[in-house]
């Protein structure tokens, strides 16, 4: 007796495929419709999934403006103690590019203190934006000294902070607009 014969298991033979001209011969196989009906039940999981799945971004002209405002006031805050009262200019606009939605947008206007540069306050601001994780990118403008700074942090509110030139009253500007409202 040799020790081949002594085996758990019978040896397997490959799997004999049909001929092609017979039923289920090639890819029509009975596993080939299981795994086809297994793929499509999980994309079609997956698209109800994101189609129902809500951000947390606002979505009514209310939520959005609310977002704007809160970062608005922060960058104010964040420039120190106006001179004056500062001035908004606010308008609700139809979204760019031929959106359905509405679009909020504000341009602040705050007057610097005396003896406070322009470039501190910007600097000021700049840091405390930056250490907060925003991305922030600052360009000069003009021969008189204006200097511009666009934020942008996670919630994709753009915030634009101008100092204008040193021929006017020193002040801030501060533009931001809404993302748009859901139709």
């Amino acid at each position: 007796m040799s020790t081949t014969s002594w085996r758990f298991f019978q040896p397997r033979k490959p799997p004999k495929l049909p001929p092609k001209g017979e039923p289920w011969g090639g890819l029509l196989r009975p596993a080939t419709f299981v795994t086809l009906g297994i793929v499509l039940a999980l994309v079609a999981t997956v698209w109800i999934g994101v189609a129902t799945a809500r951000s947390n971004a606002p979505t009514t002209l209310d939520g959005v403006t609310a977002e704007v405002m809160v970062e608005v006031d922060a960058v104010t805050a964040a420039a120190g103690d106006p001179e004056a009262v500062p001035a908004d200019s606010t308008a609700v606009v139809p979204c760019p590019a031929g959106g359905a939605g509405q679009q909020y947008t504000i341009t602040r206007t705050v007057p610097l203190r005396p003896g406070v540069s322009g470039a501190d306050a910007l600097a000021g601001i700049r840091s405390d934006y930056e250490s907060r994780g925003w991305k922030v990118s600052t360009s000069s403008f003009g021969g008189q000294g204006g200097v511009q700074s666009e934020l942008i942090g996670l919630n994709l509110v753009p915030v634009t902070v101008t100092v204008t030139s040193a021929d006017e009253p020193l002040s801030l500007r501060i533009e931001s607009a809404s993302r748009c409202t859901a139709p």
